[in-house]
């Protein structure tokens, strides 16, 4: 699996937990970002070290096509001088250089599709990167803006239907009333007058209903 292969499948994982788990999601956008970050660093890495591969691989190379052409040469000054035993001699030299050099020339080109494959996805994976970072702030911002919103709304809510401001005065006025009553029977003159009031009450009362009698006198039997 490539880095943006496992990246993608990182990102997707962290989408599900959102979705099933019901996390936190600025945690899921930091740890996103995080991971993407992670991945950033190993990619650069892993691009390091194919470069340097791939320059040991051509500085080998390079090594063995000169002694190659060294003894090639050679043979050629032999043959030009008349000594065609030590001319093949050298042409075996030169032979074994060549035979050693071509792993290391069919090494290359893989080694620079792939130099070549990881600057591409270094560099995709770096605009995915700053892109991400971006939207997470946004989005941060945007999510702290809904959550207050929120529960602004909710307080309000919550005033509005349990009409606390009336439930606060009702309960006012209720105990300012067992105040005043209460003052009034611990003060003596008013209880004075509290019991003459009940008093009238009871007389006023009583004359009614005498007056009831009088005016409908029961049947003699």
């Amino acid at each position: 699996m490539g880095f943006l292969d496992r990246m993608g499948h990182f990102i997707r994982s962290q989408i599900n937990n959102l979705i099933l788990e019901n996390e936190d999601p600025e945690k899921i956008l930091e740890e996103t970002v995080t991971a993407m970050e992670q991945e950033l660093i190993r990619m650069r890495q892993g691009l390091a070290e194919a470069i340097a591969t791939h320059k040991r691989t051509e500085r080998q190379y390079s090594q063995y096509q000169k002694a190659a052409q060294t003894w090639h040469d050679r043979a050629q000054m032999a043959l030009d001088k008349g000594n065609e035993t030590l001319a093949k001699e050298a042409l075996v030299k030169w032979n074994n250089y060549q035979t050693s050099a071509s792993p290391f020339k069919n090494q290359l080109e893989p080694q620079r599709s792939i130099i070549n494959r990881l600057k591409k996805d270094l560099l995709s994976l770096e605009q995915q990167y700053t892109e991400a970072k971006t939207k997470k702030s946004l989005y941060i911002a945007r999510l702290r803006t809904a959550s207050a919103s929120q529960k602004m709304q909710e307080y309000l809510s919550d005033l509005n239907s349990r009409n606390i401001f009336e439930r606060v005065e009702t309960k006012i006025i209720e105990l300012e009333s067992q105040a005043e009553l209460s003052s009034a029977y611990h003060d003596p003159l008013e209880r004075q007058f509290i019991s003459l009031e009940e008093g009238n009450d009871v007389e006023n009362e009583f004359a009614k209903m005498k007056a009831r009698d009088f005016n409908h006198p029961t049947p003699e039997s």
